[in-house]
């Protein structure tokens, strides 16, 4: 008969978990928490035992993965577009299989070591051990893996800067952004984040009604269709800033480009922003048209 130990399989569940989700989390480009993840991971691993115990059915098997892998995904994710979370899904369903792959290597390696040296007893200890090692190296190896992602991906760094250009019909500009970790703010249209810019930088983008937004009937058509209006909570209060959608936002990089989806919002009260022109979050960094 074969023995399930729930607290060994919770564990190497758990592991496998947190890499898997960092991974897709990392290579999708997709921001997310430590604390996001080590949820997700509790939930994926609650999910794993409650299929292995309750769900005999394929087909219910087949639907319950679904809805785990839903809730894994909207749980790691949090507040952004439908379409990420569904790259977020699919990359940790990739990565899963990776290193699930990985945890079989492992077990082979380690079978034949653990079995000589400490011996299958009838209680299960020696499964126990062999099980536990290898959900320490996994747990381990996140270390590992975490290093080479910040060398060979992109990564920015809190308290940095970057330059952004934004072009709105036939008017485009340039300028340095600083990165800003504590902007959390996102268009309540589309789930985008929101690049906080300056007035006087807005008003080379943008016709003075349209950032004053005094009465909307006397803004063109094609500018009404770009307003947005952005509830903002700061120091315990909550205002509603003016915003719109850009033709296209550009990061700029070793002197390469690349399109990011954000919404813009005109900063009116004048903001330091450390010298710099605009504030930008990270996940709108990361936030790649692809």
């Amino acid at each position: 008969m074969r023995t399930l130990y729930i607290d060994v399989y919770f564990l190497i569940n758990f592991t496998v978990d947190i890499l898997s989700l960092y991974f897709a989390a990392s290579f999708s480009s997709v921001p997310t928490s430590k604390k996001r993840i080590l949820i997700a991971a509790l939930l994926a691993s609650v999910f794993a035992i409650i299929d292995v115990l309750y769900i005999d059915n394929s087909l219910l098997k087949l639907l319950f993965s679904l809805m785990c892998l839903m809730c894994i995904s909207f749980v790691s994710t949090g507040r952004i577009s439908i379409i990420r979370k569904i790259r977020m899904a699919l990359s940790f369903l990739i990565f899963s299989a990776l290193v699930g792959g990985g945890v079989n290597f492992l077990w082979g390696i380690f079978d034949k070591y653990i079995n000589s040296n400490i011996g299958e007893s009838s209680s299960g200890y020696g499964v126990n051990r062999k099980l536990l090692i290898i959900a320490i190296v996994i747990f381990l190896s996140i270390g590992v893996f975490k290093l080479l992602v910040a060398f060979f991906g992109k990564s920015y760094s809190a308290g940095g800067t970057v330059q952004i250009e934004i072009s709105y019909f036939e008017k485009n500009i340039k300028v340095e952004a600083f990165i800003d970790t504590g902007n959390l703010a996102f268009d309540p249209m589309d789930a985008s984040p929101i690049v906080f810019l300056k007035r006087n930088m807005a008003d080379m983008l943008l016709p003075k009604e349209m950032i004053e937004l005094r009465d909307p009937d006397m803004l063109s058509k094609k500018d009404r269709k770009r307003i947005r209006l952005i509830p903002i909570s700061a120091n315990g209060k909550t205002a509603v800033v003016t915003g719109f959608k850009a033709d296209c936002v550009k990061v700029w990089h070793d002197k390469k480009s690349e399109l990011i989806r954000a919404t813009i919002a005109i900063d009116k009260e004048g903001g330091s922003y450390g010298g710099y022109f605009a504030l930008i979050s990270a996940a709108a960094l990361n936030n790649v048209v692809t």
